[in-house]
């Protein structure tokens, strides 16, 4: 592939950075993450304070108080930053998510051209640029940019302490980024050191097919098992399959473009091989374990969990730049791009141009509750609550995407309460117990055929493109509702 050609494609791939970050809506985890910052900032106690994301009813919430405990230090503390400098609305997060999808790709170039050249350095930042889990991270303000960012700057100093061995400071990014990363997901400061443990001992073994599964195997049932769920499930084995399955069209496909694996002989492609290795089969036994604990949660199927939480193995993308790395390093000829495999190579190229632009197609502009947030807050009352009607998956990250537009500084009283249309809201209405302070119904896109007595609609006043089965009703009578 010509050097002009890789060039337009890093400027198509900066194109879909842009429209992305512009047009796709910011992501439920990015919500929940806005809110911990946002009373951070408001009260010094970072909290969520409509109540926990995983309910123990299947039928809806009961409001508390729910600290972060500092467990996403790192990630909150760049959110806090961006907030304090350019200050708290969608706008800013959608900018923050750019600046950070753009500094991702530009420290994938710098990493690459000092280490192998401008050539190959210009061909991994556009093939980096297309890549789908980048740019919907970018769409969506996933930590994923930032955690590939880290990774890059990681493994550069990992490759420049193999290149120089008497020079132990390229060794200690390497090791502060392990922690920052957990941080990032937050992940408890002791993983961190288990990390740094494995990785070292990886280089002790003989890492084969077999080593690989039973370390992934192990890793399902750990995080199984510390999320309380029984391990004793076909949902076990789904779960891995489907995880093994994720991780080549997610990344092998993206990386080698259909190239076959070098055998690695050199010394430093092994050493690099072997952490990374070890990595993928983490990651692949940690998604599935994620997807076996989310079905449990949700009480619902293995299939619809998968279906649901599609998206869950974007986290391998750390590992895109280490696995080309490894052939660099391995065969001073080595390119993305030869005879021997042009034609799979277009083709995964064109596979993933057409998914981003499918990505745009179903999921950039509309927006639903965060709408009829920056709408509240201009209408709501201090002491009005919120009804959230709701059966859709993650309801309660639905949520709460409503916070950052009706209380961007978290110093409202109103309170936002979660029921499925099947949970006999009505009665409880009536009743004026839990919600006795029910002035608002929000009813996301899952639906509501009725209006019920004494509550009037109130139209949704907004140029943006929404659904329409989203509504937003009113207590419409004189007297208090529950006086």
């Amino acid at each position: 592939m010509e050097k002009r050609h890789w060039k337009i494609l890093l400027i198509a791939g900066i194109i879909f950075h842009i429209i992305a970050a512009y047009m796709m809506p910011i992501g439920l985890d990015a919500h929940v993450h806005a809110t911990y910052v946002t009373d951070q900032m408001n009260d010094g106690e970072g909290d969520l304070e409509w109540g926990e994301l995983r309910q123990d009813s299947e039928k809806g919430s009961t409001p508390k108080e729910v600290s972060s405990d500092d467990k996403w230090f790192a990630w909150h503390m760049i959110m806090q930053i961006w907030f304090t400098i350019f200050g708290v609305s969608l706008i800013a997060m959608h900018l923050l998510s750019l600046t950070i999808g753009l500094a991702c790709l530009a420290v994938i170039y710098f990493v690459t051209n000092d280490l192998f050249g401008k050539d190959r350095a210009l061909s991994v930042t556009a093939l980096a640029s297309i890549y789908p889990p980048l740019i919907r991270g970018t769409g969506r303000l996933y930590q994923e940019s930032a955690i590939l960012l880290l990774a890059s700057l990681a493994i550069y100093c990992v490759v420049k302490g193999l290149q120089t061995p008497t020079q132990k400071k390229w060794w200690i990014f390497p090791i502060i980024s392990i922690f920052i990363i957990c941080s990032f997901k937050g992940m408890p400061f002791w993983m961190g050191l288990v990390a740094i443990a494995g990785l070292y001992l990886c280089q002790k073994i003989q890492f084969n097919l077999i080593t690989f599964t039973i370390i992934a195997f192990s890793t399902e049932i750990f995080v199984i098992y510390r999320n309380g769920v029984s391990v004793f499930s076909i949902d076990v084995i789904i779960a891995l399959l489907s995880s093994v399955i994720a991780a080549i069209i997610f990344l092998y496909c993206a990386v080698l473009l259909g190239k076959k694996n070098p055998t690695v002989e050199e010394n430093k492609a092994i050493i690099l091989q072997n952490g990374t290795m070890v990595s993928v089969s983490v990651l692949i036994g940690w998604v599935a374990g994620l997807w076996v604990s989310e079905a449990h949660f949700a009480d619902t199927g293995i299939f619809e969990i998968l279906f649901t939480l599609r998206n869950n193995p974007r986290y391998l993308t750390l590992l895109f730049i280490p696995l080309i790395f490894i052939r660099f390093l391995n065969d001073e000829d080595y390119s993305l791009i030869s005879e021997e495999n042009k034609k799979l190579a277009y083709s995964f190229i064109a596979i993933m141009i057409v998914i981003n632009l499918a990505v745009f197609s179903v999921t950039v502009g509309e927006r639903g509750t965060q709408i009829i947030g920056s709408q509240l807050n201009g209408e709501i009352d201090d002491g009005e609550d919120i009804l959230f009607i709701s059966d859709s998956d993650l309801a309660m990250h639905r949520m709460y995407t409503m916070h950052i537009t009706l209380d961007p500084d978290s110093d409202k009283s109103n309170l936002a309460i979660w029921r499925t249309t099947d949970s006999g809201w009505e009665l409880e209405l009536n009743d004026c117990e839990d919600l006795k302070n029910i002035v608002w119904i929000v009813v996301d896109y899952t639906g509501l055929d009725t209006t019920p007595d004494g509550w009037e609609s109130v139209e949704i006043d907004t140029d943006d493109v929404i659904n329409l089965q989203y509504r937003l009703l009113k207590w419409s009578e004189s007297y208090d509702r529950c006086p």
